[in-house]
């Protein structure tokens, strides 16, 4: 049963009565489930991989003959596709495409509604709902929940269709924000990616295809020890736990919280990170100050520290293709001594180091107004909902 200590939601909409009754019902009495279909000679077909969050990247064509046996959902407007498979990912889609010839996997439970679509579509985002769905799976590596099991969990509904579609167009205005903003940042993410290869000379060229106005000179391959005036390897442990400096290890160089430890601070915001030791051992960093954990190594550049970051963040896959023992990931020790760096006069270096830092700067402000809409979002499932 949907338990909830309460019987109304947090939030209410002012136009519509605050008491409206919200009625206990199985998921199975308020949408059809897997409902028989037949599938065309031809389709799209939707795997688990095509879909995630609420959108879906990709689909492809198949023929009834030689597709998958899992291909048999075929899909209608209106129509929720609930992962059964590890279904805390919420990789979910609600199908409004004006086809009818697109068809799921069985990876998916098809869910018909006769709620609401939308409203029904964001409670089954719920955290709460995810919860009661993860408790009644089975499987340990690939915990899979029952269709059958999916359709006897009890949710509340309000029996006003008027607030299911208010609740149901609240949620798709904020989906529909958070789509826009997504591909906002994905445009940025796409023209650095751009400028990266345009602005930096590969290994056997000299010159870069675009540059700015003045500077016609010929770059200079060097290694990345004669661009460098001194490594360390850190040595702040967690365990030291304390006021003194910022904990710089990966969890915190990755989106982690912050923490303090009693250690010198050895790494200034010019210097450039590399993780050293890991799964994703070779990853750059700049732009922090504080006491380096033990898995990083630091490099303080002899001139523009933004622009040896750039160009080590161009070349980020040559890293960890070319400069890592792959068994037990960490990145060679001769490193500083193997990597080639093409260097061009200050003055440009320092051109370029300041565009990418003002292009990294919109791409933090972007991601951050993604995260409060992602965050808002959740705020609003979990009051909206009881």
């Amino acid at each position: 049963m949907y338990e909830m200590s309460l019987t109304a939601p947090k939030r209410h909409f002012k136009q519509l009565d605050n008491a409206t009754v919200w009625k206990q019902q199985k998921l199975g009495d308020i949408a059809e489930f897997n409902p028989k279909t037949t599938v065309p000679s031809e389709f799209e077909y939707v795997d688990l991989a095509s879909v995630t969050g609420i959108t879906m990247l990709s689909h492809r064509s198949e023929k009834k003959e030689s597709a998958p046996a899992s291909a048999q959902r075929l899909a209608r407007q209106g129509d929720i596709f609930y992962q059964v498979v590890r279904p805390y990912q919420k990789n979910n889609y609600l199908y409004n495409l004006p086809y009818n010839n697109y068809v799921f996997s069985t990876g998916y439970a098809q869910l018909r509604p006769s709620v609401d679509s939308y409203f029904l579509f964001s409670l089954l985002q719920n955290d709460r709902f995810v919860k009661l769905v993860v408790d009644r799976c089975t499987g340990s590596c690939y915990p899979t929940i029952n269709p059958n099991v999916l359709g006897n969990i009890e949710v509340r509904v309000p029996v006003d269709i008027n607030l299911q579609i208010k609740i149901g167009q609240l949620f798709k205005a904020l989906d529909e924000l958070i789509t826009v903003q997504q591909r906002k940042l994905e445009k940025i993410l796409l023209l650095k990616k751009a400028y990266l290869c345009e602005m930096f000379p590969t290994n056997e060229k000299n010159k870069p295809k675009r540059r700015f106005c003045g500077f016609t000179d010929v770059w200079r391959q060097r290694i990345l020890q004669d661009v460098i005036l001194s490594e360390h390897k850190g040595t702040a442990q967690a365990g030291m736990v304390g006021t003194k400096s910022v904990y710089l290890d990966a969890s915190y160089l990755n989106g982690g919280p912050i923490s303090y430890v009693d250690a010198a601070i050895d790494v200034e915001c010019d210097d450039i990170l590399v993780l050293w030791d890991g799964s994703a051992a070779g990853t750059v960093y700049q732009g922090l100050t504080g006491a380096l954990g033990s898995t990083l190594k630091a490099y303080k550049p002899k001139e523009s520290g933004k622009f040896l970051y750039q160009f080590l963040k161009c070349n980020q896959q040559m890293i960890f293709n070319s400069y890592r023992i792959p068994n037990i990931p960490h990145v060679v020790k001769t490193f500083a001594m193997e990597f080639n760096v093409n260097i061009p006069s200050l003055d440009e270096q320092l051109k370029i180091g300041a565009f990418f830092q003002s292009l990294d700067s919109l791409i933090a402000f972007q991601q951050y107004k993604l995260e409060k809409l992602h965050n808002l979002k959740e705020a609003y499932l979990n009051e909206v909902f009881c």
